[in-house]
């Protein structure tokens, strides 16, 4: 279950140090590429790769105590016996998944209401459990090939193996493609934005498992 061919990918977890490396890359060429004119933008691109690395692994060895449980998904070129390829061409996409546990009162990632103790003590422990979907990135030039999707479902398909009932993401307001691609997956809107004309405002989607 935590594997999916298709075309010329497989999307599966990252295993190896380089791999999560790559998948930190990737993450830090999608978070400056709107910013690729700007001075030194190479520099600060490793910084973060670099930051995103060890905050990653942290993430899957459950050392960093924000989720029950993470995994780090990565897509890959299919093996090629005439081409020779390093982990760093080879990777084309990535996302996490998140098996996190509502605080208190909270009724949505981020959004609380006032709980009762009472209530709050006879509500079940696993159905205080949700799966939650960050980093998706592909690189700029794999797009446009059911890698992005390919992923999630892949994500989507774990998460029911771990006994996940919902599953959450947050979207930029202006980014509509993203948002398109979540509405084909299965994905509804839970939570506008404010505001849809800036990147800073997030729109919280879900999906039934």
């Amino acid at each position: 279950m935590r594997r999916r061919e298709f075309g010329h990918f497989v999307a599966r977890k990252a295993i190896l140090d380089e791999e999560y490396w790559t998948a930190a890359w990737l993450r830090a060429e999608a978070h400056w590429e709107s910013l690729s004119y700007m001075r030194h933008v190479d520099s600060y691109k490793r910084k973060y790769a670099e930051e995103e690395f060890y905050a990653l692994k942290r993430r899957c060895h459950g050392q960093d105590g924000k989720s029950l449980n993470c995994f780090c998904f990565v897509a890959i070129k299919k093996e090629d016996k005439n081409v020779r390829r390093t982990v760093l061409n080879s990777i084309v996409g990535t996302l996490d998944l998140n098996i996190k546990q509502f605080r208190q009162g909270e009724t949505h990632p981020g959004k609380s209401k006032k709980l009762s103790a009472v209530l709050a003590g006879q509500e079940p422990f696993d159905s205080r459990k949700y799966a939650y979907i960050a980093n998706v990135c592909v690189a700029k030039f794999a797009r446009r090939r059911g890698i992005a999707s390919n992923m999630l479902y892949l994500a989507a398909d774990v998460a029911t193996t771990a006994g996940m009932k919902q599953l959450f993401v947050h979207v930029n307001a202006d980014n509509n493609p993203a948002q398109d691609l979540y509405k084909k997956i299965g994905f509804q809107v839970v939570e506008e934005a404010s505001s849809s004309t800036s990147e800073d405002e997030k729109i919280l989607m879900s999906m039934e498992l």
